[in-house]
């Protein structure tokens, strides 16, 4: 029996994770749960799972994600920004696995994360293009890989003019045509930010530089990512869009008993373009921001954070995001330039970021 700790059990992935422990009672068990904020929700969830171990972050603070994984064979780690960074490090130093689904975390702390792998811990990718390279890739080495093709949805604005996205809204932001995801990774969807994010979670995961990686868009979302081999061989992973199948790959590998509606055939179309780096400017921001300092990362991730916040309050317009997130890094360059890559630094930096971004906002 595998012991899991769910955090961030009240978002989207945490409860697909329980629904997955609900179809797999005689392989997993929940040993502990920690949510945010969501107090009512947190508890309606301990009254089923019976876990051990509760906490909320708004009320016992980041310590109680500690807390929450000792007692853990692997952890899920689904909350959201820099919070569980500390906590990832810590599952890594004491043997416990991480399913990750927080693209955050290996975006401001990839060099941390990597240097505490290697030991009795490893991390199991949760983002389904991750998932899906991960299953791509089946053992083989690196150096064996041409290309990662790296698939996008294009989200809810892809065919639109870039003359009209100035008028784009929330409402429209959050209506994504394919996913149900959290508000924040719906936004990041639509501006194509969440691309940029996965391009370095990518460089880190599979050891691939980013001139290694294409984003292809392919609207369907039915493949989930690709790798291309030396030798011109190239390797898909297909799948109906579903979180509950890389949450169950992560948490048993094949041995699960959730399955994903299967693919229809006969109605399958399947179409791939370039991605519009033009119209969707943050995307390239993946590749862009691994020319600045390690801390610069950080910046990138908060500033973005900002933006959607500001954005889902109808304060911010869809256009501006590029241009606040650069501004941020290039008036952070320097001092991030002088300053060294720790879990207190990531802090520092995300807090002064979204400081200054705010009275950039105003």
């Amino acid at each position: 029996m595998k012991r899991i700790a769910v955090l961030g059990s009240t978002g989207s992935i945490g409860t697909q994770t329980l629904d997955i422990v609900r179809h797999n009672r005689d392989k997993l068990a929940i040993c502990s749960l920690a949510a945010f904020s969501d107090g009512e929700k947190l508890r309606e969830q301990a009254k089923e799972f019976a876990p051990e171990f509760t906490g909320l972050i708004s009320r016992d603070g980041e310590e109680c994600l500690i807390d929450a994984v000792r007692e853990a064979d692997i952890a899920v780690v689904a909350t959201r920004g820099i919070t569980a960074i500390e906590c990832i490090l810590y599952c890594l130093e004491n043997g416990i696995d991480v399913a990750l689904a927080n693209k955050e975390a290996l975006v401001c702390a990839g060099e941390l994360i990597n240097a505490r792998l290697g030991g009795k811990a490893e991390i199991f990718p949760v983002d389904s293009e991750h998932c899906a390279i991960d299953r791509c890739l089946q053992g083989r080495r690196i150096e064996q890989v041409r290309k990662i093709l790296l698939t996008a949805s294009g989200g809810p604005f892809w065919q639109m003019p870039i003359s009209e996205m100035k008028n784009i809204n929330a409402e429209q932001a959050l209506k994504h045509p394919n996913w149900h995801m959290g508000s924040k990774i719906t936004v990041d969807s639509a501006t194509m930010m969440n691309k940029a994010l996965e391009v370095i979670e990518a460089c880190f995961l599979f050891g691939v530089p980013t001139d290694r990686i294409q984003i292809v868009v392919h609207r369907q979302s039915v493949v989930h990512s690709m790798v291309q081999f030396v030798n011109g061989e190239i390797i898909a992973q297909l799948a109906s869009p579903d979180m509950r199948l890389p949450i169950q790959t992560a948490l048993l590998a094949q041995e699960g008993d959730f399955s994903c509606e299967e693919v229809d055939f006969s109605r399958l179309d399947l179409s791939f373009e370039n991605c519009d780096f033009d119209k969707f400017p943050c995307a390239k921001l993946g590749y862009e921001i691994m020319r600045y300092a390690p801390l610069c990362r950080t910046v990138m991730n908060a500033a973005n954070d900002v933006c959607v916040e500001r954005f889902l309050q109808g304060k911010f317009s869809f256009v501006n995001f590029y241009n606040t997130i650069m501004n941020a890094v290039d008036h952070f360059e320097a001092s991030a330039r002088n300053a060294e890559l720790t879990a207190d630094n990531i802090k520092l930096f995300d807090a002064e970021t979204k400081k200054y971004v705010n009275e950039l906002s105003d």
